[in-house]
């Protein structure tokens, strides 16, 4: 397996899916709404107005990386910074809807000094590369009714699981994806996945649930994604906004690994 690489999304994260009661057509799509009602529904997502999280990969005890994302839901806006080189950091804002590699638009800085050009256009497409990777660990269980994702059920390991793939979409579509569901509560308790170009499957258990309250009832997110052979971490640890602050979308400074209320 390569060494813990982005995984693209194989559907974009930039929207909501707005129907809180889509239709079910097979045994697979009925699997995965239990799926999306385990992670607190569709209608509990799609009121969930902004949130932060960050990810973060930890191997032999030490923390090789950790990013960080603040996505406005509702006014369509994400802000992502994370580490470049040994003593710098990137913070970079755009539009998640409106993302294309032919039209880049948005903010971007190292250390707080906003760039022009080829290089900001270079941040901006590592920043949208680094939400749909992290946003994806976080948010499968959400995604996984998403246009353009094939749903199969099939049987592994004794046990029935969800099989997405993908039709068309994303930057790798090739990928594959196996995900492990509670019979009771519908959650997602591990996955394996097979990238793009790879022959090798990774598995991973999902444990530690967080509760980001919403008006319709609280989303639930794992925070913790444990490698089988327990030679990886990754954490995915968000935080429900009930009122942004105006200048995470204006104050290109890092705020990586400060608490900001």
């Amino acid at each position: 397996m390569r060494a813990l690489p982005l995984i693209f999304l194989a559907a974009t994260l930039a929207g909501c899916l707005g129907d809180p009661t889509p239709r079910l057509e097979t045994a697979a799509d009925s699997l995965a709404y239990r799926v999306t009602e385990g992670a607190g529904g569709l209608a509990a997502w799609d009121a969930l107005p902004a949130f932060s999280w960050e990810w973060a990969v930890i191997r032999d005890s030490s923390e090789l990386v950790r990013t960080r994302h603040v996505w406005d839901k509702r006014g369509d806006r994400v802000r992502s910074e994370w580490p470049v080189g040994v003593d710098s950091m990137a913070v970079v804002v755009f539009v998640p809807s409106r993302y294309s590699p032919d039209a880049i638009d948005g903010l971007a800085a190292i250390n707080g000094v906003s760039l022009a050009g080829p290089e900001r256009d270079s941040l901006i497409v590592q920043a949208n590369a680094r939400f749909v990777n992290d946003g994806y660990w976080l948010l499968a269980p959400l995604k996984v009714l998403d246009p353009g994702v094939r749903r199969t059920i099939e049987r592994r390991d004794g046990w029935d699981r969800l099989a997405l793939s993908f039709e068309g979409v994303g930057l790798t579509p090739g990928d594959r994806y196996w995900l492990e569901v509670d019979e009771i509560s519908g959650s997602v308790t591990g996955w394996s996945y097979r990238l793009q170009g790879d022959s090798t499957e990774s598995r991973w258990q999902w444990t530690e649930l967080a509760e980001l309250p919403t008006e319709k009832g609280p989303v639930l997110l794992t925070r913790m994604r444990i490698k089988d052979d327990e030679s990886a971490v990754i954490l995915t640890e968000p935080r429900a906004i009930d009122v942004l602050d105006e200048t995470e979308f204006t104050d290109l400074r890092p705020r990586l690994g400060v608490v900001v209320d």
